[in-house]
């Protein structure tokens, strides 16, 4: 049954994902979609659509935290601390073998925790390189400006053993916020003590396009771009919701439109109409922490 249910939703996004990789997380993500809310498909309107009565637009940014950014938690994947001023590991520098997807043992474990401290979005650290830890492999290639492979390899190894905790670019918005960063591809969620996750994503391809709409079968053009600006989140809809140009899953709108959103595909590059992209795991936990009039800033 999984394995239909997951042909079946690769069928419906072929449109705007890349097959190859939406066969690897099919695997991944349908185990963790039986933990959470029903998935099912729904219209915008106002008994399914939970809107916020506010401009989408960050007209008066709010004030910055006057919280104690020393303050942290316990969870290794969800801590929030100010960034060192020093790289976190100060051992010397041991090459591993090269680890990939379907990598197991120790080695996996190792990396999962590293990033975790790091605050990239790996899922369950359990010595499995799985999608998601392909994932967090990539965010942590992307943000580092390393190429983007997805694989652990040399060049990945000798950047992770230096590097220190990612920083957001625009404290001006205050905390919670979440930043997006389409030069790297990468989104910042900061809560309300700092920086909380660090995700991969993937935006507009700024192509132009012409589409057969697979909701209302008519012509659907346009440039595939991703708004840039300050913008919050304002609606969102749980579940699949089926758009003129592809299935989207657990969507938070922030601007007409366009949302962050669940996809099987989340490729190292921008192949998206215009949304925001991030991996159906990561999608049921955003969904669940970030709240409607959280600010929202876009930039190249």
């Amino acid at each position: 049954m999984k394995a239909l249910l997951a042909l079946i939703v690769l069928a419906l996004l072929t449109g705007c994902s890349s097959l190859k990789l939406a066969l690897k997380s099919a695997q991944g993500f349908y185990s963790e979609l039986t933990k959470s809310k029903v998935v099912e498909m729904v219209s915008v309107d106002k008994a399914n659509a939970s809107k916020l009565k506010t401009s989408a637009y960050v007209n008066t940014l709010p004030p910055p935290s006057t919280k104690d950014l020393s303050e942290s938690r316990t969870t290794p994947s969800a801590t929030s601390t100010a960034a060192p001023t020093s790289p976190l590991d100060s051992g010397l520098f041991s090459p591993t073998k090269t680890l990939k997807v379907g990598s197991r043992g120790e080695a996996v474990l190792a990396l999962e925790k590293r990033l975790a401290e790091l605050h990239y979005d790996v899922g369950a650290a359990d010595g499995f390189y799985d999608q998601q830890t392909w994932q967090g492999v990539v965010a942590f290639q992307k943000y580092a400006k390393l190429k983007r492979t997805g694989t652990f390899n040399l060049e990945t190894q000798k950047a992770l053993h230096v590097a220190m905790l990612p920083e957001g670019l625009h404290p001006e918005l205050g905390l919670p916020r979440i930043e997006i960063d389409l030069t790297r591809q990468v989104l910042l969620f900061f809560d309300e003590l700092g920086l909380n996750r660090v995700i991969a994503v993937s935006t507009g391809s700024n192509r132009k396009y012409c589409e057969i709409s697979k909701k209302s079968g008519k012509r659907v053009c346009g440039v595939a771009r991703t708004p840039r600006g300050k913008f919050r989140i304002q609606w969102r809809i749980s579940g699949w919701r089926e758009s003129d140009l592809g299935m989207l899953y657990n969507p938070l709108y922030f601007i007409d439109g366009i949302a962050i959103h669940g996809s099987p595909s989340v490729p190292a590059n921008k192949v998206s109409h215009g949304c925001v992209r991030i991996s159906m795991e990561t999608s049921i936990w955003f969904y669940d922490t970030i709240k409607n009039g959280t600010p929202v800033i876009v930039f190249d």
